[in-house]
């Protein structure tokens, strides 16, 4: 996949292929932005999830657009969160962003221009991640498979090559209990009849003249 992808994809997921450099993370003093972060909500966040926060916190990062816009208005009202009340705290950030030059119009373009950033990358993730179960899960569970057939087709020529190794065996035993009794039965016949000679030879000699 390309090397894109695979950046998006190890922000979340490890693989096993080449590990590429994940995103890196935004300036410690970049808040979250567009998708309703605060310092409380990054705060609360886990632990183990931290990257996902990071990686988003860089991408809208890299997305702001230059001047006071929604990025800058969401971390005011990050900032805010002193102050209990919401409507208060969006309030103030906008009226502290206001003098210079924000206004509501430019707020609600750039937050949706922020929410298209979000989109496209979340249907490049999505592009990534099913790239990756094509490569990954896909295409190994079809190779786990043809390696299964494999392993019921070997079974099969093993139990056929046991039960000819066993009927030759069967044949082997009996050849040789056959060649074993030949062999005893020609050794004491043959005994039998030099011994007969030799005693024919003894009596020739001494009964004829």
């Amino acid at each position: 996949m390309a090397r894109i992808g695979r950046k998006i994809l190890s922000a979340f997921i490890e693989t096993t292929e080449e590990k590429e450099t994940a995103p890196v993370n935004p300036s410690p003093t970049v808040e979250p932005a567009a998708t309703g972060g605060s310092q409380a909500a990054n705060a609360a966040t886990p632990a183990s999830d931290q990257r996902f926060a990071d990686y988003f916190d860089k991408l809208f990062s890299d997305a702001n657009i230059p001047g006071p816009d929604y990025f800058e208005f969401s971390k005011m009202v990050a900032a805010m969160q002193v102050i209990p009340d919401e409507r208060a705290r969006y309030f103030a950030a906008f009226a502290g962003l206001q003098v210079q030059g924000l206004d509501k119009q430019r707020l609600l373009s750039t937050a949706a221009e922020y929410l298209r950033v979000l989109t496209a990358d979340a249907d490049q993730f999505r592009k990534t991640v099913e790239a990756a179960l094509q490569e990954k899960v896909h295409s190994r569970t079809a190779e786990a498979d043809e390696k299964s057939r494999r392993i019921q087709t070997l079974s099969q020529e093993i139990l056929k090559l046991q039960e000819e190794i066993a009927a030759l065996q069967r044949e082997i035993g009996e050849n040789s209990d056959k060649l074993t009794a030949s062999s005893n039965a020609y050794t004491a016949e043959s005994s039998r009849r030099k011994q007969q000679l030799e005693s024919d030879i003894r009596k020739i000699d001494n009964y004829i003249q």
